[in-house]
This record gives C-alpha cells, sequence and structure tokens, in this order.
C-alpha cells in the first residue's frame, strides 16, 4: 500500500474513530452512579480481574505514578469500595481488595457501560461486530508482542 494510500485511510480513520469515541466517552462519562470516574471504574475492573494488587502494581498498569493511584485508592476506600490489607507472609506489602459493596458498585456500573456500547453497536450488523472484534482483538495481540519483544510504541526498540 502506498504512503499516499495509507493516509487517506488514517485520515478518515481519525475523523471517524474521533467522532464515535467523543460520543461514546460523553454518554460514560454521564454514569455518574456512585460517583464513580472512569479511571476508578478501570481500578474496580483490575481488583475483580484479580481478586487484589499493590498499589505498585496498579500504577504499573496504568502507567501512572503510585502517587496517582494513592489518590484514587483513598477515594475509593473513602466510599468503602476497597480495602487495604497487610500481606500475611509479607507484612511491608500492602495489597488492594475490593469490598463487597465495591463489588456491587463495578456490577451496576458495568451494566450501565454496557448499555452504552449496545446502543451505539446496534447501529452494527454481525458481519460489522465480527470484523471489528477481530481487529481489536488482532491490534492488542501486537501491542502485547511488542510489549514483549521491548518495542516501544513506534516500533523501536526500548533503549534504542
Amino acid at each position: 500500500m502506498s504512503t499516499l494510500d495509507l493516509d487517506l485511510y488514517l485520515d478518515r480513520l481519525f475523523t471517524a474513530f474521533d467522532t464515535s469515541t467523543r460520543h461514546i466517552q460523553q454518554d460514560l462519562a454521564n454514569i455518574k452512579d456512585f460517583g464513580l470516574t472512569g479511571p476508578q471504574f478501570y481500578i474496580l475492573k483490575l481488583l475483580f480481574d484479580r481478586d487484589n494488587c499493590t498499589v505498585s502494581e496498579l500504577a504499573e498498569i496504568l502507567q501512572v505514578k503510585p502517587s496517582a493511584i494513592t489518590v484514587m485508592i483513598d477515594r475509593l476506600i473513602k466510599n468503602e469500595f476497597v480495602k487495604r490489607e497487610r500481606n500475611s507472609q509479607d507484612r511491608r506489602i500492602v495489597v488492594i481488595q475490593m469490598t463487597e459493596a465495591g463489588k456491587k458498585v463495578f456490577f451496576h456500573v458495568r451494566k450501565k457501560r454496557k448499555e452504552v456500547f449496545k446502543h451505539y453497536l446496534s447501529y452494527l450488523s454481525n458481519e460489522d461486530l465480527n470484523a471489528l472484534v477481530g481487529i481489536y482483538e488482532k491490534l492488542a495481540i501486537a501491542i502485547q508482542e511488542n510489549k514483549q519483544t521491548g518495542e516501544n510504541k513506534y516500533g523501536k526498540t526500548e533503549g534504542n
């Protein structure tokens, strides 16, 4: 494919992606149930998927500084959605766990988020949905492979 063809596809992709993402993000932001922010929801999702995490693990996954995670965790603790507990084998390690209230909020907000996506994805045929999901899965695999080989976002090896 020529650079000109690729540039035309990129222009189309950027326009469509910006428009659709902006609207979907606005609708997701309007889910103000329990005062949960998008990043806080994502932390609950990570805790649900993993059962518990340290602040350092969460910071690494979210690619932010641990101090930023601590602020979000403090808010989640204040709302009784998560709790801090010392590791029984190594008391220096503090793990974050979701509470029952956090699970309830997580399921409720996840359901609302799914409703937003169902609304927008209902405009697509089953064939289009299969293609969309397949493309995202291919991108996710490529990204994971790049992370494992040490390539950064521009295809260059880390440290070069």
